[in-house]
């Protein structure tokens, strides 16, 4: 979004003739020496205190320095004494924009419309405004207007954003293209141009415009990490080395970096929180102060958890039981969703158990923030951190009095409005406190929530089902295509020839990363037909295919975190290398939790020769499987109960801290 502005000065009325002094005060603010000016016009303005040229000019110099609580005043007066200049009240508006005075921005706007009509920027700043208080359809109609008048990249620009907004995205498509006509050298129309493209499933296209953004500022905020994340989905790996080398080199030198494509790419924790600081200071930098709730000691403690996931949703299936078991006689539970409703089963599950859902999906960042501190939450815990269609910007208007990041998010969120952290000391030892911004809650067992009312898989298929040979070994890795590096693919590749007659049973995904894998296979020297795709089915059918794979085989340095709890609650066992940072250290957590520690290695070559003396000796697979079977009813992993308690144990402590005056501090529970 895009605010016009006329920074050079207006014309002054024709009975006007600016002196020397303003003339030489005006070449020293363009020139950028703005003491010289400012001194130059304050010594006009006490010879004339309505010199229209002068007030207006140094109320422009103060909105250069970003003083708009400065430049209001001046140029409000400059309206008042040269009214029928259409740039002073032009100019004024803006100040009052930068303000937050919105409704009185657009008044002026009007003003200057009505005095030139075909004043294109007052049209486009009024769509700017008015799409930036979600009111699309009337920023659309401006935006139709400015380009009327005077066609321009960025009014169609603004015109894509609010159509793109309101998921009409062949209209978006349409303005893109049009400001790329009209503009383009200009990196972020093609970048704006590949997030609708790929939202409209034209993956091709959209890479393309990645790749034009980055040609065009190799710098550009989140370009590069968005297209080396496209290429990764597609398992497009003839770059890897050296987009590895670059993402590193562009955090270290804080270049944003989209922090979820990084930490499923970085080992280190060190350098996950740099370009997860970078990412909030330019995107959700801090905008509001702490607050502090004084309840009396009997009430219920208000938590609410906000997420866009409250659906069929990886985090909704491991949540959804904890959220029921929460005790209702000590803890008000309460839902901010600001995700899509898709009318699923579990959907109307979470519904069902939260007291209050509140759907904010159409509300702007600071309303919810005002919902959440009316509705006087005390904790707020957030489900998504930097995921898809995460709005950090809640948290970063310090909505509640504690915030918490849990769950969706594998790594710190680098923000000083988070407070906590909940983790284990498996996924994030206590040596390693320095890399997280926030403090660290340490649950006793594992992390990770589960859901015991989840069924068993029941109507388990037939292998040649689902394409398998029933005297196949069949490794299986149902994990994102993203999640798989050519190293990794490099020992899968070295397991499969060594095991006679085993597969590799993946998922199937984009077309395109089903060939690119397959000929990863055949340059490795394995056949093509060895690597088996699994189509997306319902979940329930999908737990159940489990059952017909002989050992699942972990990722790294981005483990598996729900496909590995789904693997286990199947009863498949999860075979994984400890990585050094929390998302490469969630699959030894949970197999920790489960009673299976041996399935834990400390190296690739570990983890290579285990999963070949697994594959070779089928008692102790057996021996494995009915360890998990018998474990799984017993140990912590799936006892939903207790990790409620130890999350609401959790929630007191952060409260009881709070209610003292003391300051966050990590604690285990």
């Amino acid at each position: 979004m895009s605010q016009q502005s006329r920074n050079t000065g207006a014309s002054a009325p024709s009975s006007l003739h600016p002196s020397a002094a303003l003339d030489k005060a005006i070449s020293a603010q363009r020139s950028g020496n703005l003491s010289d000016a400012e001194r130059a016009y304050t010594t006009i303005l006490k010879g004339s205190r309505t010199h229209p040229i002068a007030l207006h000019m140094l109320g422009l110099l103060h909105a250069q320095r970003g003083n708009f609580a400065g430049a209001e005043p001046l140029l409000k007066k400059a309206a008042r004494v040269d009214s029928g200049n259409p740039d002073v009240l032009f100019n004024y508006a803006n100040v009052l924009r930068a303000l937050d005075k919105t409704d009185d921005a657009l008044a002026w706007l009007a003003k200057v419309i009505a005095l030139s009509p075909n004043f294109a920027d007052a049209h486009l700043n009024r769509g700017a405004i008015l799409m930036a208080r979600h009111e699309l359809h009337g920023a659309i109609a401006e935006f139709d207007r400015a380009i009327a008048i005077e066609p321009s990249s960025a009014a169609f620009a603004n015109r894509g954003s609010a159509f793109h907004q309101l998921g009409q995205f062949d209209e978006a498509h349409d303005s893109y293209r049009r400001a790329i006509e009209l503009a383009p050298s200009n990196p972020q129309n093609h970048f704006v141009l590949s997030e609708v493209l790929t939202q409209m499933g034209r993956e091709d296209e959209a890479i393309t415009a990645l790749e034009r953004t980055v040609a065009l500022n190799k710098t550009f905020p989140f370009a590069f990490s968005k297209l080396v994340a496209s290429r990764r989905m597609r398992a497009d790996w003839r770059s890897f080395e050296v987009e590895q080398a670059a993402m590193d080199d562009a955090v270290d030198s804080h270049v944003p970096i989209d922090p979820f494509t990084f930490f499923h790419a970085s080992s280190s924790p060190a350098r996950q929180l740099t370009c997860a600081k970078t990412y909030v200071a330019n995107v959700a930098p801090e905008r509001g102060a702490a607050i502090l709730r004084t309840p009396s000691p009997t009430s219920r403690l208000r938590v609410a958890y906000l997420s866009a996931d409250f659906r069929r949703h990886a985090t909704a299936h491991l949540m959804a039981g904890v959220i029921e078991e929460h005790d209702r006689e000590r803890f008000e539970i309460s839902a901010i969703s600001y995700g899509p409703d898709d009318r699923s089963e579990m959907r109307d599950r979470l519904t069902a158990a939260f007291e209050r859902f509140e759907d904010v999906s159409h509300f702007a960042d600071e309303d919810v923030v005002k919902l959440i501190r009316q509705l006087d939450i005390e904790v707020l815990v957030d489900l998504g951190g930097f995921t898809a269609g995460a709005r950090p910007k809640i948290l970063a208007g310090r909505a509640a009095p504690i915030q918490v990041n849990y769950l969706g998010f594998p790594g710190t969120m680098g923000a000083s409005y988070i407070d906590y952290v909940m983790a284990d000391r498996i996924v994030i030892p206590e040596g390693e406190q320095q890399h997280y911004a926030e403090k660290v809650i340490y649950l006793p067992d594992t992390y990770q929530a589960t859901d015991a009312r989840r069924p068993l898989p029941q109507n388990v298929p037939a292998r040649t089902e689902v394409g398998l040979a029933d005297d196949a070994f069949v490794y299986c890795a149902f994990n994102r295509t993203a999640k798989i590096t050519p190293v990794l693919f490099d020992v899968w590749m070295r397991l499969l020839a060594k095991t006679a007659g085993s597969v590799l049973w993946l998922l199937d995904g984009d077309p395109i990363a089903t060939e690119n894998l397959r000929r990863e296979a055949v340059a490795r020297g394995i056949a093509a037909e060895r690597i088996v795709f699994a189509p997306n089915v319902p979940a329930d059918e999908h737990l159940a295919r489990h059952q017909l794979a002989d050992l699942f085989l972990d990722t790294l340095p981005y483990n598996a975190h729900t496909g590995a709890s789904d693997a286990l609650w199947a009863g498949l066992p999860v075979l994984t290398c400890l990585g050094t940072a929390f998302a490469g250290r969630v699959a030894a957590s949970l197999l920790n939790a489960v009673g299976l520690p041996e399935l834990v290695t400390q190296s690739l070559d570990k983890y290579e020769e285990l999963a070949l003396r697994i594959a070779r000796d089928s008692e102790l697979r057996t021996a494995l499987k009915s360890k998990l079977a018998a474990h799984r009813a017993t140990w912590p992993l799936f006892d939903t109960t207790r990790m409620a308690r130890h999350i609401e144990k959790a929630f007191n402590e952060m409260w009881r801290r709070h209610y003292a005056g003391e300051a966050p501090a990590s604690f285990a529970v």
